[in-house]
């Protein structure tokens, strides 16, 4: 496959190489309102849908349920978890996001000192440390429809998480892979931080909305 590139494909049908990681947020199976999708397999065409990837460097997005009865007996036990939560009116106020036969080193990433007045941070901010080691809860709020990166795709993941993912986990070499690309969050950011990525997606209408969210990141590269 050409890299840099979205393929209108199911991604059962591809091949993954060891320099490739893998993120995304799979189907949820739970009767979700994507485009030109059928959110609802049968229990065993979701267990083999997770079998593709076992062995492979995989991050999922996912309800923790779901991630408990479907994935993990599909790939195993996750290296990491981290717990995404965020408000909304909803019943569901987090999810779960796993790390398979990869671990993200949380001190990549920083986030700000939480207690200013600490004697301790004062010190340390002094010093030029620029903050704390990512937790294992991260605290990030859903793509509203009033968000500068909002499409008109249904369901977003927002910019930050991935992000997070990709500059804790990714080695310098890799080719980010979204194999349920859905708006081209994952392929958004992998550009943004100068890695190489693919996205997969059986919707057509995914792939047009997210090469229109690429399209002014590649010709702003090809102007450099």
């Amino acid at each position: 496959m050409i890299v840099n590139k979205l393929y209108n494909i199911d991604c059962r049908n591809t091949q993954y190489n060891e320099s490739d990681l893998i993120i995304s947020d799979p189907p949820y199976n739970i009767g979700y309102s994507y485009l030109e999708y059928n959110d609802k397999m049968n229990e065993t065409e979701y267990f083999e849908l997770f079998k593709t990837f076992k062995g492979k460097r995989c991050v999922f997005i996912h309800y923790a349920e779901e991630t408990i009865k479907y994935i993990v007996p599909s790939m195993g036990v996750p290296t990491k978890t981290v717990s995404w939560v965020y408000n909304t009116n909803t019943k569901k106020q987090h999810r779960m996001i796993s790390w398979y036969n990869c671990e993200p080193d949380f001190s990549k990433v920083k986030q700000p000192y939480k207690n200013l007045k600490d004697k301790r941070i004062i010190k340390r901010l002094a010093q030029g440390f620029e903050g704390a080691d990512l937790y294992d809860w991260w605290n990030i709020d859903l793509v509203k429809n009033t968000s500068i990166e909002k499409t008109e795709y249904t369901n977003q993941i927002p910019e930050e998480v991935i992000s997070r993912i990709i500059r804790t986990t990714a080695k310098n070499n890799d080719t980010i892979i979204d194999p349920f690309n859905g708006s081209g969050t994952t392929c958004v950011v992998a550009q943004k931080l100068n890695y190489n990525w693919i996205g997969y997606d059986v919707s057509k209408k995914a792939i047009e909305i997210a090469n229109k969210r690429l399209e002014p990141l590649l010709n702003n590269l090809f102007k450099q």
